[in-house]
């Protein structure tokens, strides 16, 4: 067997697939799906396997997988359902008639009569033929007749990344959901969780209307279900201590634990089943270079140098704090550097936030209100600069910093920084 068909970061993992049975998600969300005039939400942190939920409940051909990044018109929303299901819009086919004239030559020869078709003799009749012509035209969304359509071809369609879609967007196609859940076509809207209540703020008329499943955070021993499944599979028991490093570094993400363990596989040699048990007693050296090799999966270059770099400065220039490691920077190289510190966690509160920079920092560290603004800043360029690729995010009222993508934590740990 291959490592890289046991260990699957980017698909539902086939050996290694651990279904959380304690939490009863999968049955949770059929019963949901199966209730005529019921939306499901599937709502969980990214990357914690909620598409993968999804897939093992109604199967990949049942499932009419729409995202909803880059959506902000309606019509945008109704072609792309359009798209999957290769279905035009309209067809329009026209009948053009045609004649001609048919006719056959008998001619002897030696005892043999041939037949030959010929433009006119004397054994010709004139002949008619229709000729259809079909055109696709593409004028305007048909919401309504396109979630019929999903009914009646029994599948059920999953809205991926909802929070994405525009807000306006979202409003109108509220509506047209609820109507149809009511008419019995299944539907699934999957977010993250602090967005999970998009559908309903959208349209307040479907309270009641929304069944939810809450995907928690992995724990440990379940992150650790996925080494115990794959592993024996190919004949290689690394110790249980770099095991559990790999744990704690995939911060609660299924998919990063799954990276971890086919980098693991791939840079000790176990690529493929082993003839033989293979042990391996992996020191900080050995972990440290899994964990760094696996950051290439993990690609945030675009959004951290656009972090880094901060707004454009205007009139003063940025005051550069010095680390204790001897790197330096400004507010924003600290801040990075503050949320890839010690333990990984994807939420922050201010008072840990500005407790990580103080002991990072040698001398005066960013204080106060320099933080704040910093850290509001840092939320508009995720904003304005990276779309629905939302690395980051900051709640002035909660003072909470959110790090939805869990790859994006990782490659600040792990991934080469700039030589300051």
């Amino acid at each position: 067997m291959k490592a890289s068909d046991i260990f699957t970061p980017g698909s539902l993992p086939q050996y290694t697939y651990f279904d959380r049975s304690d939490l009863n998600l999968e049955f949770r969300l059929l019963e949901a799906i199966e209730t005529k005039g019921i939306i499901s939400s599937v709502a969980g942190p990214s990357k914690s396997g909620k598409t993968v939920l999804c897939e093992s409940v109604i199967g990949q051909r049942g499932m009419l997988l729409i995202p909803g990044g880059g959506i902000t018109s309606e019509p945008l929303f109704w072609d792309r359902i359009r798209t999957r299901l290769r279905l035009p819009e309209k067809q329009t086919t026209s009948a053009v008639a045609s004649q001609g004239k048919e006719g056959s030559l008998k001619a002897e020869v030696g005892g043999s009569i041939y037949v030959a078709q010929a433009k006119a003799g004397s054994e010709s009749k004139t002949t008619s033929a229709t000729q259809n012509s079909q055109t696709d035209t593409y004028d305007g969304p048909d919401g309504i007749g396109l979630l019929e359509y999903i009914r009646d071809s029994e599948y059920t369609i999953v809205i991926d990344d909802f929070h994405y879609i525009e807000a306006g967007t979202q409003r109108s196609l509220a509506e047209q959901l609820k109507e149809a859940a009511r008419q019995g076509t299944k539907i699934v809207i999957v977010s993250v969780t602090h967005r999970s209540d998009q559908a309903i703020r959208a349209n307040p008329d479907l309270r009641g209307r929304v069944t939810s499943i809450d995907i928690p955070y992995w724990t440990p021993d379940e992150l650790l279900a996925i080494p115990q499944k794959g592993l024996p599979l190919l004949n290689f028991s690394p110790d249980g201590a770099a095991i559990d490093r790999l744990v704690a570094e995939s911060v609660s993400s299924p998919q990063l634990m799954q990276a971890l363990c086919l980098q693991l596989c791939r840079d000790h040699g176990a690529e493929y089943t082993l003839p033989e048990l293979k042990g391996l007693n992996a020191g900080t050296t050995e972990i440290t270079e899994v964990l760094q090799h696996t950051a290439a999966m993990a690609n945030c270059q675009t959004a951290f140098d656009i972090l880094l770099a901060g707004p454009k400065t205007r009139g003063a220039e940025r005051t550069i704090y010095n680390l204790h490691d001897g790197q330096n920077g400004d507010v924003y190289f600290v801040l990075l550097k503050a949320i890839a510190f010690g333990e990984p966690k994807l939420s922050l509160k201010y008072a840990e936030i500005k407790e990580r920079t103080e002991n990072l920092v040698s001398g005066d560290a960013p204080r106060g209100v320099g933080i704040t603004e910093a850290l509001q800043q840092m939320h508009r360029r995720v904003v304005e600069r990276l779309g629905e690729d939302r690395v980051l995010e900051w709640d002035e009222e909660k003072e909470t910093l959110s790090i939805p993508d869990p790859y994006f934590l990782y490659y600040l740990r792990w991934a080469e920084w700039p030589t300051r």
